[in-house]
């Protein structure tokens, strides 16, 4: 076997040229392919980090039904809030969880002199939402809100376009009690203007304290969603089944089931992918292909020569295969330190987004960060090192039985 090899390295480097090309041309297929992933995972991690900042979570409680239905009715008791958050203390040794928020959610009116318009109010913690989401990095005017704001609110910016409304000023808020028909009221004011990006949020969301919201709803302690954020979003299917287990009688969401809209958008973003990728190695089979059987084509006389000297069929198979597998190594070498340099250098400095588009760029009610970032996962790197492999290995199988048939063929041409 250590003569194939040798046989085999050697020649690889009888014409240089052609190995080189080949390599470059599989190594370079391998650190798009690299970058692309990179890319395409980091944008989804992006938009799903987003998205749970932004009023959701990676992993929602609340009462079943509500995901579906919604209602101001659908509570969740100080028993289950006390039971949930126990839980969820015992998770934090298994699960990276870096928030736990209480939220409330009511559709209501907001006046002012200048008109009237449908709001999303949501009662949140001031300082933990702080710490946890993005509301206070949206701010355009203003500042955030405190825990003892009892009759100070945050606006959308198209809510205070809308109603003519300036940080410090007036509004009053309408909205229905829980357990009662009759539509309660509340004057507050503007304390700041936030801007998302999404035309929709923007032109209804109102933020209100948690304990002003309560008191204002008539709620108690209660509240309609217990969100939970992590360190890392792929821990969110497995800790929302334990909670499913945990919990029967509540619905308990990963965050792919509580946006089904974005996990659909990124299920068909990674499926496009696929397909490009998959025509991309294709075309670069097709050139592997062909010059890994023009180099057997070229070399008759070499495989009846080593008929002559006892290399059998088997022997030559191998040998070209071993050649294939050299090129291979080579490749994925190259190939991964070019793609992991791009991706070390996309995963700090980032791509910036304005170079294609202007504005805000949203999608499955998420906006996009005006810089992608790459995130490129060792189970990647490994899935993309075997596919050229893999690749090579198998397109190197048509030359080598033509090689292990080529000595008899030539050797019968000469007679």
């Amino acid at each position: 076997m250590s003569i194939v090899l040798k046989i085999a390295w050697r020649n690889l480097w009888r014409k240089p040229r052609r190995t080189l090309l080949t390599v470059i041309t599989i190594s370079l297929g391998l650190a798009l392919l690299l970058i692309f992933l990179g890319l395409g995972d980091g944008s989804h991690e992006q938009m799903i980090e987003s998205a749970v900042h932004m009023g959701s979570g990676h992993v929602l409680v609340q009462q079943k039904g509500y995901q579906e239905q919604g209602g101001i009715n659908r509570l969740l008791s100080p028993e289950e809030i006390r039971s949930v958050e126990t839980w969820s203390q015992e998770m934090k040794g298994r699960f990276p969880i870096r928030h736990i928020l209480r939220r409330t959610f009511v559709s209501g009116l907001a006046s002012s002199a200048d008109g009237a318009t449908g709001v999303q109010l949501i009662g949140i913690q001031p300082l933990e939402e702080m710490q946890a989401s993005d509301f206070d990095e949206k701010l355009i005017e203003g500042e955030f809100l405190n825990a003892d704001d009892g009759d100070w609110v945050i606006l959308g910016q198209g809510v205070a376009h809308k109603l003519a409304l300036e940080v410090g000023e007036k509004l009053v808020l309408m909205a229905q009690g829980v357990d009662s028909v009759e539509i309660q009221s509340r004057l507050v004011r503007v304390r700041g203007i936030l801007r998302t990006g999404l035309e929709e949020q923007d032109q209804a969301l109102a933020l209100m304290p948690l304990g002003a919201a309560q008191e204002f709803l008539d709620l108690g302690t209660r509240v309609h969603q217990i969100a939970f954020l992590l360190e890392d979003a792929r821990f969110s299917e497995e800790l929302a089944r334990i909670g499913q287990e945990s919990f029967p009688a509540l619905e308990v969401l990963s965050w792919g089931e509580a946006l089904p809209q974005l996990r659909d958008f990124i299920r068909i973003d990674d499926g496009g992918s696929y397909v490009m990728n998959l025509i991309f190695f294709l075309l670069i089979s097709f050139t592997v292909l062909n010059t890994l059987l023009m180099s057997v084509l070229e070399r008759g006389r070499e495989f009846a020569l080593l008929h002559c000297l006892g290399l059998t069929p088997g022997r030559r198979f191998t040998m070209v295969l071993v050649e294939a597998f050299f090129i291979a190594f080579l490749s994925a070498l190259a190939g991964f330190g070019l793609g992991y340099s791009a991706h070390l250098y996309l995963s700090r400095s980032g791509l910036p987004l304005d170079l294609f588009y202007s504005g805000d760029l949203s999608a499955a009610g998420v906006v996009f960060d005006p810089v992608m970032y790459s995130h490129l996962s060792p189970a990647r790197i490994f899935q993309s090192m075997v596919l050229v492999f893999g690749l090579t290995l198998i397109l190197s199988l048509v030359p080598a039985w033509r090689a292990a048939q080529s000595a008899d063929v030539h050797l019968l041409g000469r007679a």
